[in-house]
């Protein structure tokens, strides 16, 4: 009887060993998976980031005359040398009005990358905000859209808002959660003025 009794003993211990071991393992495969994500969605913040900066900085660069012909809160369009000796180009960027349904999120959004040599590049990135807005010499905010060449001349500085947010869902949590990077600065290009 004794026996017995060892037997069911140890196969009880052995099922609560395997049950905990089975539930280690899925908090390392969840955790992965989240690191994943969150890997993810910052290195796209930071790529984008490092790209709207620079496009950014080179508004007006070589350029004489009107700089900025478009400068809406999703929107803007202007001329600048994206390179030092290179040509002049438009460039053009703006959020997609519809949402990008090869994502699960469902504020997902492509941005939308346009340069004359470039063409129309259309980036899904998982990108649910991207507001611009403008301001003058004094700081002040600048109304949007900014209609007018007196109103697109006035701007000396642009602050970029930009939201990321990762493709799919955060695992074994609420369906509607997801990881998210959050950018923003304030962009003084050189060539539209200094601010006082």
């Amino acid at each position: 009887m004794s026996a017995m009794f060892d037997v069911v003993a140890s196969s009880i211990l052995f099922g609560i060993l395997i049950l905990a071991v089975a539930r280690v393992q899925g908090n390392l495969n969840s955790t992965m998976y989240q690191n994943t994500y969150n890997m993810t969605t910052q290195t796209t913040a930071v790529e984008i980031a490092r790209q709207v900066e620079h496009d950014f900085t080179k508004i007006g660069y070589r350029v004489t005359g009107q700089k900025i012909f478009t400068a809406d809160s999703t929107e803007i369009r202007f001329s600048g040398a994206l390179s030092y000796g290179g040509p002049i180009e438009s460039v053009r960027h703006f959020w997609s009005d519809s949402p990008d349904t090869t994502t699960m999120n469902p504020l997902d959004h492509r941005l939308i990358r346009a340069t004359t040599s470039g063409g129309a590049i259309s980036q899904r990135l998982g990108i649910t905000v991207f507001r611009l807005s403008y301001f003058d010499t004094l700081n002040h905010q600048i109304p949007t859209p900014v209609t007018g060449l007196a109103a697109l001349s006035a701007i000396r500085s642009i602050k970029v808002q930009i939201r990321f947010e990762s493709f799919e869902p955060i695992p074994e949590a609420d369906t509607s959660l997801y990881f998210a990077v959050n950018w923003e600065k304030i962009i003084y290009p050189r060539n539209l003025g200094k601010p006082k």
